[in-house]
């Protein structure tokens, strides 16, 4: 009688730890949109095809750089009512006049240079949101936490890194970088489970086969070594190489079909797969460009035009699957449990040990005998 309570037990919390899994699948964009949409003069001729372009890829959750326009005076509540305005009158795949705080959620940095800053658009919920100075040109680093079902929360960042090539450029972007690799560590903290991603207008690249703004490795003036790419990745966040549909990785600048694609500025990266957080698996990783497609492959209604009007720069975009960490979740390895995790192992350590002494005693076995 025994024995069978045990082996019910033990097949309940089997059968627990297997349903309480989850997986979600979620588009994600990071974009530098050119100013197309704001409130201080915009590009607005640009919308028709960032919308376009949207619309083409639906993005659940969008991190959106350069927000606003041409003129000074920055007002964050009024970049948010063009971005609102926008979503309502552009964006077709949220359905018939979606509503703001229902249907879709919208915030903008309340950090700014004074003309243009960041901004997410997401069809869930913000848990949490707010932003955090990252230095010159004093745009800020968005930060939001997002609920998006069937996970533990997910974590979205965006920022948009100081341009330039001269030394001091290159001092205020390793600023950027370092800031913004110890304010995603803090985050990782206070939310242990959550998976998150960081889509950013990073003005550098690192890869050995294109050429960098500034030296990578160089020493700068104040002793530091300069290296802002692999300084945000180290938070623990990886790095899908997407590309466009000629296996290009460049992101900027959109104008012509090769020669004016000079630099990769522009990155979506996910946080690595590490026990006892949600594990992003990334299925789809591309950059947009529509002067980038093979003869006779360009997607129906769309024009090789269509990405340099809507911007210089083309999007990143990752069709990606979170599984939620939960009792059962064996991913990840080399990091310590988290408190969760320990008491998991134990419950299910401490119940096979159990089985096992019951299964071995001499009462049990007569009692199977005798039975």
């Amino acid at each position: 009688m025994a024995v069978s309570k045990v082996r019910r037990w033990s097949w309940l919390v089997l059968c627990g730890l297997t349903l309480s899994a989850s997986a979600t699948e979620l588009r994600i964009m990071s974009w530098n949109i050119g100013r197309a949409i704001g409130a201080n003069d915009p590009n607005s001729g640009q919308q028709p095809y960032v919308a376009k372009i949207a619309n083409y890829l639906k993005p659940d959750i969008w991190i959106l750089h350069e927000v606003g326009g041409n003129s000074s005076g920055w007002n964050p509540s009024v970049q948010e009512t063009a971005l609102v305005n926008f979503v309502q009158t552009s964006l077709t795949y949220y359905g018939s006049n979606p509503q703001p705080g229902v249907n879709f959620y919208v915030y903008v940095n309340r950090n700014s240079d004074g003309w243009i800053s960041s901004a997410i658009i997401s069809r869930y919920r913000f848990l949490e949101i707010s932003d955090v100075n990252i230095g010159s040109p004093n745009r800020g680093l968005t930060m939001g936490w997002i609920d998006v079902p069937g996970t533990n929360g997910l974590g979205i960042f965006g920022a948009h890194f100081k341009a330039g090539g001269y030394t001091n450029d290159a001092v205020k972007r390793q600023t950027n970088a370092e800031r913004t690799r110890d304010a995603v560590r803090q985050w990782r903290i206070r939310h242990r489970r959550s998976a998150y991603v960081l889509g950013g207008d990073l003005n550098e690249n690192e890869d050995p086969d294109l050429n960098s703004l500034f030296d990578i490795g160089a020493t700068l003036p104040d002793g530091r070594t300069y290296a802002p790419i692999s300084t945000v990745k180290s938070a623990r966040l990886r790095d899908h190489l997407p590309t466009d549909a000629l296996d290009g990785k460049r992101t900027h600048k959109v104008t012509t079909r090769n020669s004016d694609l000079r630099n990769r500025f522009d990155y979506l990266l996910t946080s690595e797969t590490e026990r006892g957080r949600d594990r992003i698996t990334v299925l789809e990783a591309i950059l947009f460009n529509t002067r980038r497609f093979p003869e006779g492959l360009l997607p129906d209604g769309f024009d090789p035009s269509d990405s340099p009007n809507a911007s210089d720069h083309a999007p990143v975009f990752l069709r990606v699957r979170i599984d939620r960490w939960g009792a059962g979740s064996n991913w990840g390895g080399g990091n310590t449990p988290e408190p969760g995790t320990v008491v998991q192992l134990l419950l299910m350590s401490s119940g096979g040990l159990l089985y096992l002494r019951l299964r071995r005693s001499p009462a049990t076995r007569r009692g199977e005998i005798n039975g």
